[in-house]
C-alpha cells in the first residue's frame, strides 16, 4: 500500500493503519470518526446542529434495510461514513465523480418505485434541494412515499470549501438566502414536513418519517445544520493561485486556511 499525503503518495511507505488487520482498521477507523463527530466546533448561529452530529443520530435512526440516496455536496460526501446497511442488495446510491446536482430524490423514487417495501431515504443539501424539490409533488401524485432529508445551512458547501481553502475567504455564488422553510414548502405540496433545530430532534424525526413512509406519505426533514464544513471533494486538483496581475497581487496567498472553516460559521 502507498500512504496518502499532501499533493501525492508517498511511494513505498506502508501505512500505519494498513499494517493492521481488518477488524483493527475497522476499529481504528470507528474511533476517528467519534473524535471527529464529537469535536467541539465553536458557532454563533443558535438553534442549529453540527452535520457530523446530525449524520450520526440519523445513522442510529435508520432502518437497517433502507435504501439511501445521497446528493453532491459537502455535507453529502461526509454522509458516506455514517451510513451502515445490513440488507443484502443494492442499498446506497450516490451522484459519484458524475457530480450531477439534484440526483438524491429522483434517484430513492426510483428505488422505491423498484423496492416498495423498503425504507427509501435522500439525503441533500439546501443548494441541491432547489433542483429537485418540485419532485415532492410528482411522489403525492404517483403515490411514492419517500422521506427527503435537506441539510439547510444556507450555502453551497462544496464550492465554498474551495473558497475557504484557496481563495482567502472571499465567497462568490456560494453563499444561499432561504427565506422559508422547506418543511413548509413540502406541507403546502400535501407532503409532510417537520423542521429540527435541535440534535435530539433530528432522531424521532426519521423514525416518524419511516412510519409515515409505511403509512403510504412522503415526508421532508429540513435539518437546521451549522456552517461547518468537511473535507474538500478533491483536494489534489485545486492549489493555491498565483495572481500575475499586479491589480490582484494583494489576494495573494501563501497558505491554505488555518481552520479550513468559513469565516461565518
Amino acid at each position: 500500500y502507498q500512504r496518502r499525503v499532501r499533493g501525492g503518495f508517498t511511494g513505498g511507505v506502508v501505512s500505519p493503519l494498513y499494517s493492521r488487520t481488518p477488524f483493527q482498521r475497522r476499529m481504528t477507523w470507528a474511533s476517528n470518526l467519534d473524535a471527529m463527530t464529537n469535536a467541539h466546533v465553536s458557532s454563533s448561529t443558535p438553534d442549529r446542529v453540527r452535520p457530523r452530529q446530525a449524520l450520526r443520530e440519523l445513522e442510529l435512526a435508520m432502518e437497517r434495510d433502507s435504501i439511501v440516496s445521497t446528493d453532491i455536496g459537502n455535507i453529502c460526501s461526509v454522509a458516506n461514513s455514517y451510513l451502515k446497511f445490513s440488507h443484502v442488495g443494492p442499498s446506497m446510491l450516490a451522484a459519484m465523480t458524475y457530480g450531477n446536482c439534484g440526483y438524491s430524490l429522483p434517484a430513492v423514487m426510483g428505488a422505491k418505485t423498484a423496492a416498495p417495501h423498503r425504507n427509501c431515504v435522500s439525503y441533500s443539501g439546501d443548494g441541491a434541494w432547489g433542483m429537485q424539490l418540485n419532485e415532492i409533488m410528482t411522489c403525492i401524485r404517483e403515490e411514492i412515499p419517500v422521506t427527503a432529508v435537506v441539510f439547510n445551512n444556507g450555502q453551497w458547501g462544496a464550492e465554498k470549501k474551495n473558497q475557504v481553502l484557496w481563495f482567502g475567504d472571499r465567497y462568490i455564488g456560494s453563499q444561499l438566502k432561504n427565506p422559508w422553510s422547506y418543511a413548509e414548502i413540502a406541507r403546502s405540496m400535501a407532503a409532510e414536513g417537520i423542521t429540527c433545530t435541535h440534535l435530539d430532534q433530528v432522531g424521532d424525526a426519521l423514525r416518524t418519517a419511516s412510519q409515515n413512509q409505511r403509512e403510504g406519505k412522503t415526508t421532508v426533514i429540513e435539518i437546521m445544520v451549522t456552517k461547518e464544513l468537511g473535507d474538500p471533494f478533491r483536494r489534489d486538483a485545486m492549489k493555491l493561485p498565483f495572481r500575475h496581475l499586479e491589480k490582484f497581487h494583494s489576494t495573494i496567498q501563501t497558505e491554505e486556511s488555518e481552520s479550513g472553516q468559513p469565516t461565518d460559521l
